[in-house]
């Protein structure tokens, strides 16, 4: 077995890399796979270094060896330049992504629509000398809650 590639020559190969192509070379039901560009570049270098097994990875082996594979050029590319040429970074999308949700969450309710305290009827509870059991009609409101939420949502999402 070879020795292991120092990944530190490699300027894009990182798990928040979110660059992905279109690989020729890969076909899912007849069409070229949308492909993750840190997949590629692991699964090269696992070709590279012997460890990729014989039934995984077929059709990019087979590109490798050929010199088809697009990702390869791609890796070549980078590391003569010493930079990331095809990288994007997913931390940064992951945080305007949540800052985004932050920011829908903090918007003003519209008025009149519905909210589960509307939904609520609320009772006294009184004490009696004997506790009762929960019949399935004290359910209902539940029930019904959930109903009226999922309509409501669905109502938005049309």
């Amino acid at each position: 077995m070879s020795t292991r590639t120092d990944l530190s020559k490699i300027p894009s190969i990182s798990g928040n890399n979110g660059y992905s192509l279109r690989c020729p070379e890969v076909k899912i039901n007849g069409h070229e796979a949308h492909c993750s560009y840190t997949v590629c570049q692991h699964t090269i270098l696992a070709y590279k270094e012997k460890r990729l097994p014989a039934t995984s990875f077929q059709s990019c082996a087979a590109a490798i060896a050929a010199g088809k594979c697009q990702a390869l050029k791609m890796m070549v590319e980078e590391i003569r330049k010493g930079e990331q040429l095809y990288f994007i970074d997913m931390s940064a999308l992951i945080k305007e992504v949540e800052e985004q949700n932050d920011h829908a969450r903090t918007l003003t309710r519209k008025r009149n629509t519905m909210t589960i305290n509307s939904l609520v009827k609320r009772t006294k509870k009184t004490e009696s000398a004997k506790p009762e059991t929960t019949s399935t009609d004290s359910l209902a409101p539940v029930t019904d809650v959930y109903a009226a939420l999922i309509e409501e949502a669905t109502k938005e999402n049309t």
